[in-house]
């Protein structure tokens, strides 16, 4: 006659890998207290599916089973051990053989049938507040304990969290910057003057809709003649009064009538945010005004059918949607660019985001900087990336350049980034679940109206210094 096993193993069921993080460090606590613990970290060791093992383990060892409570409790794995886990507890004749663990802002309605009449221990937003009730339970529930930690178990927990810390590849991998080269910079900077009165020629700037620096009574600009006599109201005939090389204005060479080269170099500067901002003005970006003062343009619902698709030239595909919504609100993507001309001229873009009610219209910076916080906490740099790619992929039409010229002139800025290529890349070793939807819904574990963040002096969502 075959002798049972006892059972003295306190299984951990939980979504793999996006519950992961949790499960061990409640494994190793548990351990630590003398239960003998199983938990699959299978998707931080590789190798051999241990559906079998979980299955046996349920089944005929494990005394207790602690059911990780999260978003993600709908994946086919978990909904396969809450099944038989319910199995085991009725024929153990053990009501509480399940318990759960709740570690996101779950909605007790929505739990899977075999949880929804049990009592469930509160991790959120607080892991460690689940530790002493969990203990307590184990403990009235008679549950062995041994007199020292089980330190197989614990060193597996390590080797498995040092797998993950090593997961450099011995080969190349290209690295993305946020430098967007200039192909193209005008040829020229002109002087504009007009024949007439200095008021009249005031009054034709103030209508001008080009991009312009008035400097000594001048107006500075890059855009042809004719294109910017037509940017204002009928008025002077305006004529061209200094014609200044670009590239010795940026050198300090001939730059008269301005004082110095600094001076110069900072009017190129602004004209060529203003060359942006008209750029994307036309392609049919909003406006949006940070709490700090900077501008970016956002893509509005509507401007963008779906996802933008594109393959790199590594050959690696992107899809990324650039507007989506989350509770009753929208969220946009929004690039903010600042044109720089060390070492070369180029526009230094990064990723944000703006939110909206109306898919349209912003929220004003200082109301929603805690929320856009929050709300892209998780989204990690390969995120970031793929959405400023995307988002200067769609504005270039598809092309190799963006043209941000006014008008004749050829001004220009590279579709894609300045890239590096190393000798060694990085493997993430968890999979990373995407908290949107296809459609770019948002669904977030807790809530976004928290106070979670104070005002400060932190990097904004997706830029770098």
């Amino acid at each position: 006659m075959s002798v049972e096993p006892p059972r003295d193993v306190v299984l951990i069921t939980h979504a793999n890998p996006e519950d992961n993080a949790f499960s061990r460090w409640l494994g190793a606590r548990l351990a630590a207290a003398g239960y003998k613990v199983w938990v699959d970290v299978r998707s931080l060791r590789g190798g051999e599916d241990f559906w079998d093992t979980i299955d046996l383990t349920l089944r005929t060892v494990a005394v207790k089973q602690v059911v990780v409570v999260s978003p993600h409790l709908a994946k086919p794995g978990v909904k396969k051990e809450l099944a038989i886990g319910d199995a085991v507890g009725r024929k153990l004749n053990d009501p509480g053989f399940m318990i759960p663990v709740r570690i996101a802002d779950v909605d007790f309605s929505t739990l899977p049938p075999e949880l929804i009449r049990r009592n469930a221990i509160n991790a959120h937003p607080n892991w460690a507040a689940c530790l002493q009730p969990l203990l307590e339970t184990l403990e009235e529930a008679h549950v062995p304990r041994q007199t020292t930690a089980d330190g197989a178990f614990l060193t597996t927990l390590a080797e498995a969290q040092e797998a993950g810390r090593l997961a450099v590849l011995d080969e190349p991998e290209t690295l993305w910057t946020n430098w967007f080269q200039i192909d193209q910079m005008p040829e020229l900077l002109r002087m504009q003057g007009a024949k007439g009165t200095r008021d009249q020629f005031e009054r034709w700037l103030r209508t001008s809709t080009a991009p312009l620096v008035v400097h000594s009574g001048l107006a500075a600009t890059f855009c042809d003649p004719v294109t910017f006599q037509q940017s204002g109201a009928e008025g002077p005939t305006l004529e061209t009064r200094f014609w200044l090389k670009t590239p010795d204005l940026l050198e300090g060479k001939d730059i008269d009538p301005f004082a110095g080269r600094t001076e110069a170099r900072n009017h190129v500067v602004n004209l060529m945010r203003q060359h942006w901002d008209l750029a994307m003005q036309r392609r049919g970006l909003q406006r949006f005004e940070f709490a700090a003062g900077r501008i970016g343009w956002f893509f509005p619902d509507g401007l963008v059918d779906g996802p933008v698709k594109f393959t790199l030239p590594d050959g690696r595909r992107v899809s990324r949607v650039v507007s989506g919504k989350f509770k009753d609100r929208r969220w946009h993507l929004c690039l903010v660019a600042r044109p720089m001309l060390w070492p070369t001229p180029f526009m230094r873009v990064h990723a944000n985001m703006a939110l909206s009610t109306d898919g349209k219209t912003p929220l004003p910076g200082a109301q929603t900087q805690r929320v856009r916080m929050r709300l892209t906490k998780s989204w990690w740099n390969d995120k970031w990336r793929d959405l400023l790619l995307a988002g200067m992929n769609w504005i270039a039409e598809g092309a190799a350049s963006i043209s941000i010229a006014a008008g004749d002139e050829a001004f220009s800025v590279s579709t894609l980034p300045l890239a590096m290529e190393t000798a060694k890349s990085y493997r993430a070793a968890e999979a990373r679940a995407s908290e949107e939807t296809e459609a770019g819904e948002i669904v977030l574990d807790d809530d976004l109206d928290g106070d979670d963040f104070p005002e400060d002096d932190r990097v904004e969502p997706g830029e770098q210094p």
